[in-house]
C-alpha cells in the first residue's frame, strides 16, 4: 500500500515535472515572439548560445507559475552568471546578456535596480555578498572570475523582471501585429501552427536548434493564409498528441471489428483515428460553433454511405453464407473499401484530412446500429 508520504512525494515529483515542462514551453513562446519580431536574414537560436538568442542578444529564460522574488541569493541569477563565466568564449560574442524572468525584485535584494547600476557597483555588490549554501558554488565561480571577464559580463548583463507568465504571454501573442489579419477566434490555432514550426526545427536538427527567419516568414505566410479565407482551417491533430480516453467497457466499434476478425494493427489505427477526429471536432466547434450543422450532416452522410456500400455487396451473398468465411471476407472487404475512400469535404472547412473521415466512420458505428458483419437481415 502506498503511504501518504510516498503519495505526497509522487505528487510533488509530478508537479515539479509539470512546472519544468511549462518553463520549456514558455521558452518556446519567447522564441516565437522573437521570430515574429525578427528582420529578414536573421537567425534565432534555442537551447544553444543561451535559452533563446539572436546574433546580438543571449537570453536566459526563467518562468515561475506562482509569485516569486529574486533575492540576493537567487539561484536564477547566480547560476546564470556562473554559466556566462564558464562559457565566456560564447558569452563575449554577445553585446546583450538578458535574464528574462517572471520574478519580481524586492528592494532588499542586491539585484534591485540592477540595470541602472554602474559596472563597478555591480561588481562590488556581487563580490561583497555573503552567499547562502544553495548558491555557494555559483558564487565561488563568480569570485574566481578575472576582473576583465567579470566586468565584461556585468556590463552586458541585465535582468528583465516582472515579465508575463505563460498564460498572459500566449494572450499577448494573439495581439501581435503579425496576426492582426487572422480572425480573433482563430488566433489560438494560428499560434499553434507557428509554435509547431518552432518545435519541428528541433526535430530536424537537434544538435543546432535554430530558426532561419527567411524560412520562418515564408512558412508563416502560408500558415496564416489558411486562417484568412472564408473557410475555417482544419485543425490537424497529430497521432502522438492525443491519448485514447478510457470508457466503461470496450469501444463498440472495436468489438464490431473483432467480429469480422480484423487484425490488432487495424484496431489500433482505428482507435487513433477515432480519438483524433473527436479532438478535431471539439476544436472546430470551439472556434466556430456555427459548424455544428455541417458536422452533423457530414456524419449523416457517412452513415448513409456505409449502409449503401453494405447493401450493394449483399447481393453477392445468400443466407447460407452467413457466419461463413466467405461472409466474413466480404465484411472485411467492405471495411477496407469504406476506409480507403477519400475524405469528403465539410461545408465551411478547408483541407479536411483523411483521419477525420475514418475517425467519424468509427464514431458513427460506435453510436449507431451499423456493423461490418453480414447478418441474415442484410441479405
Amino acid at each position: 500500500m502506498v503511504s501518504k508520504k510516498q503519495l505526497a512525494e509522487s505528487e510533488a515529483f509530478s508537479n515539479d515535472a509539470t512546472f519544468k515542462l511549462l518553463g520549456f514551453e514558455y521558452q518556446k513562446l519567447i522564441a516565437l515572439e522573437k521570430c515574429l519580431d525578427a528582420k529578414p536574414n536573421e537567425r534565432i537560436w534555442i537551447e544553444c548560445r543561451g535559452d533563446v538568442a539572436n546574433k546580438d542578444t543571449s537570453m536566459e529564460i526563467k518562468h515561475h507559475s506562482s509569485n516569486h522574488n529574486i533575492t540576493s541569493n537567487s539561484e536564477d541569477v547566480w547560476n546564470t552568471l556562473k554559466n556566462y563565466i564558464t562559457e565566456i568564449n560564447i558569452t563575449q560574442t554577445f553585446t546583450n546578456l538578458i535574464l528574462h524572468t517572471t520574478s519580481s525584485i524586492p528592494n532588499s535584494s542586491i539585484f534591485f535596480d540592477w540595470n541602472r547600476l554602474a559596472i563597478a557597483e555591480k561588481r562590488r555588490k556581487v563580490l561583497n555578498h555573503t552567499p547562502s549554501a544553495t548558491i555557494k558554488s555559483y558564487y565561488e565561480t563568480v569570485a574566481k572570475c578575472s576582473e576583465e571577464n567579470l566586468k565584461l559580463i556585468l556590463g552586458r548583463f541585465e535582468i528583465i523582471s516582472n515579465q508575463p507568465k505563460i498564460e498572459e504571454m500566449w494572450e499577448n501573442l494573439k495581439k501581435h501585429s503579425a496576426l492582426i489579419i487572422v480572425p480573433l477566434n482563430l488566433r489560438d490555432q494560428a499560434i499553434q501552427e507557428l509554435y509547431g514550426y518552432i518545435t519541428k526545427q528541433a526535430i530536424s536538427n537537434p544538435n543546432m536548434w535554430q530558426i532561419d527567419i527567411n524560412d520562418f516568414q515564408r512558412d508563416m505566410r502560408h500558415s496564416i493564409s489558411k486562417f484568412t479565407t472564408d473557410k475555417v482551417p482544419f485543425p490537424f491533430i497529430s497521432e502522438g498528441s492525443v491519448q485514447p480516453k478510457k470508457k466503461n467497457g470496450e469501444l463498440i466499434f472495436i468489438q464490431k471489428m473483432k467480429d469480422i476478425k480484423l487484425k490488432k494493427k487495424n484496431q489500433e489505427i482505428a482507435i487513433s483515428d477515432y480519438f483524433r477526429a473527436q479532438e478535431t471536432q471539439i476544436t472546430m466547434l470551439s472556434s466556430s460553433p456555427t459548424l455544428r450543422d455541417s458536422l452533423e450532416r457530414y456524419d449523416n452522410n457517412i452513415e448513409r454511405d456505409l449502409e449503401n456500400e453494405k447493401s450493394s455487396t449483399s447481393y453477392d451473398l445468400s443466407e447460407s453464407d452467413i457466419n461463413t468465411e466467405k461472409a466474413d471476407k466480404e465484411s472485411r472487404d467492405l471495411y477496407f473499401r469504406c476506409i480507403r475512400k477519400p475524405e469528403a469535404a465539410i461545408t465551411g472547412v478547408a483541407d479536411v484530412q483523411k483521419y477525420y473521415k475514418d475517425g467519424r466512420v468509427h464514431h458513427v458505428i460506435d453510436e449507431g446500429t451499423f456493423e461490418w458483419k453480414y447478418r441474415e437481415d442484410d441479405i
